[in-house]
């Protein structure tokens, strides 16, 4: 597969392709690089990595600060990434489930009409637009609820579980839990398998934060909320479970959360 470049490499994502990759890939990230820095810097970036594939893992995840802060959002998402699809031999980028809003009644496919629910899906949408324009040597991932170690949603629902009294979670809003070392296996046979263009990558099992939370042991001491109790600036989808028409379908939540959990529980 050649060699890589992970950009974002000490995020959640991004850290696991730098150990999963380990003698054949480079990383960058803030403050070492700054990907809204233009087109040259970027084509400079990659033409010094050598890189084969870049692996875009930049992201601002905070989607209520993109809400207030959408010219940030743009310029990460957007901007960026047309830049990186300008000159890059073969780009990874990485979408969200907020493409979509709901309401659903079945797992969303690659080709469903898309409705951002928020300015941070917006951004991220429209540098899909952007990196999918640019030629056939992008891949775009759509993804949701990624997890791993102690970090997304699951372990901090475990963690709040554990901790004793009531746990707040969240009832109106249903998509799909994704465990990021399985993410990570599937993007490398994509690569080599050539694959390109636009895949939505989750572990399948449309659910709620609420019924992950009584699935993790939480019983009397979860609480439901709605998005709208939270009082916060970003409109949430009610339903952006993804499915995929390709032949890339992850292992379901289940299963996936109870290799993390036996992973979590050998890491003590």
């Amino acid at each position: 597969m050649g060699g890589f470049l992970v950009i974002g490499s000490r995020g959640l994502l991004g850290s696991l392709f730098m150990r999963r990759l380990a003698g054949r890939v480079r990383g960058v990230d803030l403050p070492d690089f700054d990907l809204t820095s233009g087109r040259g810097a970027i084509a400079a970036l990659v033409a010094d990595s050598g890189a084969e594939t870049v692996l875009n893992c930049a992201a601002i995840t905070d989607v209520d600060y993109c809400e207030t802060h959408r010219e940030a959002a743009f310029a990460l998402h957007a901007s960026a990434v047309e830049d990186l699809s300008a000159v890059c031999p073969r780009l990874v980028t990485f979408s969200t489930d907020h493409v979509f809003t709901g309401p659903g009644v079945r797992p969303l496919l690659e080709d469903d009409p898309v409705s951002p629910a928020n300015a941070y899906a917006e951004s991220k949408l429209a540098g899909e637009n952007a990196a999918l324009r640019s030629g056939s040597s992008v891949l775009v991932i759509r993804t949701s609820w990624l997890f791993a170690g102690d970090a997304g949603l699951v372990p901090r629902l475990r963690s709040r579980i554990a901790s004793g009294g009531k746990v707040r979670a969240v009832a109106d809003q249903v998509a799909c839990v994704t465990y990021a070392p399985d993410l990570v296996e599937a993007v490398l046979a994509m690569i080599s398998d050539g694959f390109a263009g636009l895949v939505h990558a989750v572990n399948p099992g449309p659910e709620s934060p609420l019924g992950i939370a009584h699935e993790l042991g939480g019983g009397d001491s979860i609480e439901p909320v709605r998005w709208a109790d939270l009082g916060l600036p970003a409109r949430r989808p009610s339903y952006s479970a993804l499915g995929t028409s390709t032949g890339y379908v992850l292992p379901d939540r289940a299963d996936a959360i109870e290799r993390w959990r036996r992973g979590s529980e050998r890491d003590k």
